[in-house]
């Protein structure tokens, strides 16, 4: 099965104020990857970014708890950066995925929701994976897997003090993806997500 073309991919994950798409997001990474059909190489194009909240948008206790992002946290992983303070005010992600239209994340509906433009094809390394990995839940089926949890069935080690973190997240994901790309058991989805034009 193979692929016509060169499709550049776009690999992402966003660590944000809240869960509905109008909290702000307080971080963001993402890598550009080539698939040719045959191998998988990133670019070495990284995008990687840290913004405070919104004026007037109260702390979410509970998602700071998970992202560790607080106003003084942000400040420190920001330094004197140039860039907009503000997500919704920097226009150079939208730069970054000029011309790309596969874009893979970890639960990548959340995700997406916080993105300023539509994306043309979404992969998502928790779904795909939820029937191949087989968590079953205390009241019957399977649950989505974690990242975490999706890193361990392929054979990689996922350092729990790094994860929730938006550029290891992103890595993470890209190496899950790579493994999919090789499996016998995913490697169909994989390809039939990158032949699509």
């Amino acid at each position: 099965m193979g692929i016509e073309s060169v499709r550049p991919v776009i690999f992402f994950d966003v660590e944000t104020n809240g869960l509905s798409g109008s909290s702000s997001v307080l971080s963001i990474a993402a890598l550009k990857a080539v698939f040719d059909g045959n191998g998988i190489d990133a670019t070495g194009e990284i995008f990687s970014r840290f913004y405070y909240r919104r004026p007037g948008e109260q702390e979410n206790r509970e998602a700071l708890g998970v992202n560790g992002l607080t106003d003084a946290v942000i400040r420190k992983k920001r330094g004197s950066a140039p860039y907009a303070e503000h997500f919704h005010y920097d226009t150079d992600f939208v730069v970054f995925c000029a011309g790309v239209h596969h874009y893979v994340g970890h639960n990548i509906a959340f995700d997406r929701k916080f993105i300023p433009f539509p994306l043309r094809y979404c992969f998502c390394t928790m779904k795909e994976n939820t029937n191949i990995i087989k968590i079953k839940r205390y009241y019957g089926g399977f649950k989505y897997p974690r990242l975490s949890e999706t890193a361990e069935y392929y054979g990689l080690a996922p350092e729990s003090g790094k994860l929730h973190g938006s550029d290891y997240d992103t890595r993470l994901t890209y190496e899950i993806f790579r493994k999919m790309f090789y499996d016998p058991r995913t490697r169909h989805r994989v390809h039939d997500f990158l032949k699509q034009r």
